[in-house]
């Protein structure tokens, strides 16, 4: 009994995440990102994180959430139109988006359709963000 108990333990370690809990974190983020919750970025956002927005520029984390606290960045909303996760390993996982976000850039609000890729891996039982690209749609 204690062997099928130790398998079926190893089994769901060893078990890929589903696409819906990936899409949660996705959605969480979002979340985080509009509501300024920089205690839930802080968790959410890696260390090594390459974000790379749709201008061209690029930020880590530090600099990411320093453009938030100071007001130089602000997210108004994010409004997914096509969320796609996809699980590629047990601690890998992706998430392919195309979304309507409002944001403050040069002291104005800005409209855009954006389509983005981000690359989320599991760290000590939490999800992170790794890495972040965009692209302007027309």
């Amino acid at each position: 009994m204690r062997f099928f108990v130790f398998l079926l333990m190893a089994g769901a370690a060893c078990a890929q995440p589903s696409a819906q809990s990936i899409e949660q974190v996705e959605r969480n983020w979002a979340a985080s990102v509009v509501k300024q919750d920089f205690a839930a970025l802080e968790k959410v956002m890696g260390d090594d994180l390459s974000y790379t927005h749709s201008t061209g520029a690029r930020d880590t984390k530090q600099s990411y959430i320093d453009n938030l606290k100071t007001g130089k960045a602000r997210y108004y909303y994010i409004e997914y139109d096509e969320l796609i996760a996809r699980p590629l390993t047990k601690d890998t996982a992706i998430t392919i988006c195309r979304a309507r976000v409002q944001t403050l850039g040069n002291g104005q609000r800005n409209d855009a359709k954006l389509s983005f890729l981000h690359v989320f891996v599991l760290r000590h039982g939490t999800w992170q963000l790794v890495a972040h690209q965009s692209a302007r749609m027309p």
